[in-house]
């Protein structure tokens, strides 16, 4: 008899989360958006799930579909609807055991009104269950907030590498194949994430052209592929969580090399902290911003308060610019 196809759990709890002034989200906001069970999950083929799933199809690996809940961004979660979704991907991961690896395609910044660090809280749950042999992967926003607990629990945190967002499904064939590699003892994936403290909004956090953020992102990404790295990560922390230890860096995977994964991160995130001040927008009055607008030849001219944007989980109703 051959070996058998190895089975993959995958599942996940994906928000972003604004605990500045977002809307509470409870269980209707993933019934109004995305919530899947079992097997409707395989459908799946965009996103970062979808990327996953192609890469689990493409190394005949027995994928093990347990709850997919995706909502657009908000408030923390309710402690009722965390809860919830926790229990019911728990639940049906116990039913699904034993399996050979998990994926789990996260956010990063989600939050819940009794647990701060949701990713983090979720990946510790997932690992009591599993046990400490069970690799497991997940991937994140790069505006993730990227935790101890988050680190401790995963053998691979994967981030995106674009914003604005162009690779949800090729970072989820990144993650799958960093799983897949590790099922097959290619690899030994071994992780460092070095931060400083850094907190700033994304308006210069564009990765294309000449922005600050684009040129730390390809010193990042520059050592990918050498000897020995299997994945660099870089984040510009989402600014609108309200935890302990938030701030930017960097994360990187070695095969087995703890030493090179820490002396290169620690690297990237003192390269971060020299970028520090180009990374901060300028600031305006209003006075001083309808001043410059009405020197504008051609419109439109758009007043803008960033920190009340929708898209970054905000509730969307400020009128005082207006």
């Amino acid at each position: 008899m051959g070996k058998p196809f190895p089975r993959v759990a995958i599942g996940a709890i994906f928000t972003e989360c604004n605990e500045l002034g977002g809307v509470p989200i409870d269980l209707s906001w993933f019934e109004r958006y995305e919530l899947r069970r079992g097997d409707e999950i395989l459908s799946l083929d965009r996103g970062v799930a979808g990327g996953m799933l192609d890469v689990l199809r493409r190394e005949a690996c027995t994928s093990v579909p347990l709850l997919y809940a995706s909502t657009t961004p908000g408030g923390p979660l309710t402690a009722e609807c965390y809860r919830a979704l926790k229990r019911e991907l728990l639940d049906r991961l116990a039913v699904a055991l034993p399996v050979d690896g998990v994926l789990l395609p996260l956010h990063g910044a989600a939050a819940a009104e009794d647990v701060g660090d949701l990713e983090g809280d979720l990946l510790a749950a997932v690992r009591g269950m599993v046990g400490p042999n069970v690799p497991g992967v997940a991937t994140l926003d790069l505006h993730a907030h990227v935790t101890a607990e988050m680190v401790a629990h995963a053998d691979g945190l994967v981030a995106w590498e674009t914003y604005p967002h162009a690779d949800a499904f090729s970072t989820g064939q990144r993650g799958a194949r960093l799983l897949v590699e590790t099922l097959a003892g290619r690899c030994r994936p071994t992780m460092a994430m070095a931060k400083v403290p850094v907190i700033t909004g994304a308006i210069h956090g564009s990765t294309q052209g000449d922005d600050p953020f684009a040129r730390l992102m390809r010193r990042t990404k520059a050592w990918e592929g050498q000897p020995g790295v299997l994945s660099t990560s870089l984040f510009l922390v989402h600014p609108y969580l309200d935890q302990p230890g938030m701030g930017s860096g960097a994360l990187v995977i070695t095969d087995g090399d703890e030493e090179r994964a820490v002396a290169i991160a620690n690297e990237l995130a003192r390269a971060y902290w020299q970028h520090r001040f180009e990374l901060e927008p300028r600031m305006w009055t209003p006075d001083e911003a309808v001043v410059a607008g009405l020197q504008v030849a051609d419109g439109p001219v758009v007043l803008v308060e960033t920190a009340d944007c929708c898209g970054g989980g905000a509730a969307g109703d400020s009128v005082a610019s207006l």
